[in-house]
């Protein structure tokens, strides 16, 4: 018996399922058909850099997204809405992280999410 019950725990051992680190691999190329954060905020990979979006509705969480940041340092006023191609842009991931260089004055960092 022990014996078997030891076969069948290696046997589901074995079999586990290892995905869920692929499943929160980060690429470049999710960016291709754009990244939309809660607050429905929009980064996106263009042939000419990467355009971030927001809209006017912002501010009304204590919590703030990496865009928001973006748009601080930025100087946009709450009221006005957000639309700027960076054209030097870069999107670099290790692991789960993305790693984005807007400029040398805006750096963001996150890790993705499962889908």
């Amino acid at each position: 018996m022990k014996k078997l019950m030891l076969m069948l725990f290696s046997v589901l051992l074995a079999c586990t399922d290892n995905s869920k680190n692929d499943e929160l691999k980060a690429y470049v190329s999710d960016f291709e058909s754009g990244f939309t954060n809660k607050a429905n905020q929009l980064i996106v990979l263009l042939e000419e850099g990467i355009m971030i979006e927001s809209h006017v509705l912002r501010g009304r969480s204590n919590k703030k997204s990496n865009i928001d940041k973006v748009l601080e340092k930025e100087n946009i006023p709450l009221t006005q809405q957000f639309n700027k191609v960076y054209k030097d842009a870069t999107i670099k991931t290790d692991g789960s992280k993305y790693y984005i260089t807007l400029d040398e004055n805006i750096k963001l960092e996150f890790d993705s999410e499962k889908k």
